[in-house]
């Protein structure tokens, strides 16, 4: 009777048992990247959101990821028009630069050192992304005169001299400039780096760095 009694305690206490690392098959996390760059001519973002999980157990484990980022860019040119009045004449038109990308990573996973304090992941395999741009004109929104630019090569306006007007772009044609896109898609390979740190028996903190552009994260995860 003693040794009935005590099998299904001793189940439910090792089902309540945290799991060894030997035994842990899965983990997840989510953080943020710090530095975050879509190309190398523009400056980097802080910070998108990015999840994560690894399957397997072991040195050698099977990693995926993903990041969601999103770019509005709002610049404007210049264009000459007839002359006014004997002085030449140019427009500046507002345009929108959207680029929202999805971006997926699919690395394996080598445990390349691991200590009672901490471990070391070296990461290799794919980068996927994808891209939808809108790239977005002005020409239906009020035409203003600007003051009179100083003459000053390095500027476009000063380059233009003369009078100059700029047209800004309507709510509409904002609204509208998300639909009228088009996609881009890209395969590179990967690498990668994670140093893990435990906080407690299944929670870790993870600090990253992705050589693709170099992009450097920071997260929290949890072992199953």
């Amino acid at each position: 009777m003693t040794k009935m009694t005590c099998r299904p305690a001793l189940v439910f206490a090792l089902a309540l048992t945290p799991a060894t690392a030997a035994a842990q098959l899965a983990e997840v996390g989510g953080g943020a990247a710090l530095s975050y760059a879509q190309y190398l001519d523009v400056p980097r973002q802080c910070c998108p959101p990015l999840v994560w999980a690894a399957f397997g157990s072991g040195r050698w484990r099977l990693h995926v990821d993903y990041l969601r980022s999103y770019r509005e860019v709002e610049s404007g040119g210049y264009y000459p028009i007839d002359d006014i009045d004997g002085q030449r004449a140019s427009i500046q038109r507002v345009s929108l630069h959207l680029e929202p990308r999805d971006e997926a990573n699919f690395l394996v996973s080598w445990r390349a050192l691991e200590r009672p304090g901490y471990s070391l992941n070296i990461l290799f395999g794919a980068h996927y992304r994808r891209s939808r741009v809108s790239t977005c004109l002005a020409t239906a929104g009020p035409i203003v005169r600007l003051p009179a630019p100083a003459d000053d090569p390095s500027d476009d306006a000063g380059r233009w001299g003369g009078i100059v007007f700029r047209q800004e772009l309507t709510s509409d044609e904002r609204r509208r400039c998300a639909d009228d896109h088009y996609t881009l898609r890209a395969i590179w390979p990967q690498a990668a780096a994670a140093l893990d740190v435990p906080l407690g028996e299944r929670f870790f903190f993870r600090a990253g760095a992705r050589f693709w552009l170099f992009q450097a994260d920071v997260g929290i995860g949890v072992k199953f």
